[in-house]
C-alpha cells in the first residue's frame, strides 16, 4: 500500500522548496549544518565507495559532503520536487555524482538492504517516526549504520510559524524517544551526543537574514516575505522578529528544546 507523505512532511517540503528559504536558512537546513553532518559521517567510519542514502535530503548539502569529502556513493531522496531540482543543479555545479529521487521516507523506492548507511537530519520528526524508522531499517544492510540528528522537546512547543517548521518543532522527539525507537526498529545505538548549542547558531543566522530581507522588502515597497504565508509575513515587522527569536532562545535556554545526534548499527 502506498503511504503518502504526512501533513507535516509535506508542509516542510513546501517551505524548504521555496527559494527564499535558502537565503534565510542557508543550504544546510538543519541545526549544526555541515559540522554536525561531518561528525555523523566521521563516527560511521564508512570506507570510500560505501553506499549512503540521504533521506530527506533537502538541497542536497549533506549528500554533496558525503560524496566529495568522504568519497561515498550517494543516493538522496526528498518529497519536495522544487528542492530536488535545486539540489541537482548544486550537485552538478560541484561535480558530485548523486542520484536524486522524489520520495517520502515512509515509502523508499529501494530494495531491502541496499545501503551501507542512511543519514536522516531533522527529517524523522516531520513524519510518522516509527513507520519511517522501520522503512529506513528495511533499506539498511545488516551491520550498516543509521545516522540521525533531530530536535527534541520536553513538552508540546507552540512556537510561531515559520520558526516551528525551520526548527522541526511540530513533532519533536521527547527526551529518550529517539534512542528507544531506533532500538525497537532493529538497531543498536553505538553513540549518542547532544548538539543543542547548534540550535542557537541557527536561530542567530535565521534572525539576521530575515531582518535583512524584511528591510530590503520594505525599502522596495514589497512584501516578499508574505509569499510564505501569514506566519512569515508577520516577521516583516522588526518587533515581531525580535519577539519570535527571543522566545526561541528562551526555549533552548530553559532546556525545553534541544538537538540530539545518534549513530546506530543495524542488527
Amino acid at each position: 500500500m502506498d503511504i503518502a507523505p504526512s501533513a507535516v512532511e509535506a508542509c516542510c517540503a513546501g517551505l524548504y522548496g521555496h527559494p527564499l528559504v535558502e537565503l534565510i536558512a542557508g543550504q544546510s537546513l538543519h541545526p549544526g549544518g555541515l559540522a554536525t553532518t561531518r561528525r555523523l559521517l566521521g563516527e560511521a567510519r564508512l570506507p570510500p565507495g560505501a553506499h549512503l542514502l540521504d533521506a530527506g535530503c533537502g538541497l542536497g548539502t549533506s549528500a554533496r559532503l558525503a560524496a566529495l569529502e568522504f568519497g561515498l556513493t550517494v543516493d538522496a531522496c526528498d518529497v519536495s520536487a522544487a528542492a530536488l531540482r535545486r539540489a541537482t543543479t548544486l550537485a552538478a555545479n560541484a561535480g558530485a555524482a548523486i542520484r536524486f529521487t522524489e520520495a517520502s521516507v515512509l515509502r523508499l523506492p529501494y530494495a531491502d538492504g541496499t545501503f551501507d548507511s542512511v543519514v536522516a537530519e531533522c527529517v524523522l520528526s516531520t513524519t510518522s517516526k516509527r513507520r519511517a524508522l522501520d522503512e529506513v531499517r528495511r533499506v539498511t544492510a545488516s551491520g550498516g549504520t543509521l545516522l540521525v540528528s533531530d530536535v527534541t522537546a520536553t513538552d508540546a512547543i507552540m512556537a510561531p510559524e515559520p520558526l516551528a517548521s525551520v526548527l522541526c518543532l511540530s513533532q519533536a522527539w521527547r527526551p529518550g524517544e529517539l534512542e528507544e525507537l531506533v532500538v525497537s526498529a532493529g538497531y543498536t545505538v553505538a553513540r549518542a551526543w547532544d548538539e543543542t548549542t547548534s540550535i542557537s547558531a541557527l536561530i542567530d543566522r535565521v534572525e539576521a537574514r530575515i531582518t535583512l530581507l524584511a528591510a530590503l522588502a520594505r525599502d522596495a515597497g514589497s512584501d516578499q516575505l508574505g509569499d510564505f504565508g501569514p506566519g512569515l509575513a508577520r516577521l516583516g515587522d522588526p518587533g515581531r522578529v525580535a519577539a519570535v527569536f527571543d522566545e526561541a532562545r528562551r526555549l533552548v535556554r530553559d532546556g525545553r528544546v534541544g538537538y540530539s545526534a545518534v549513530v546506530a548499527r543495524a542488527d
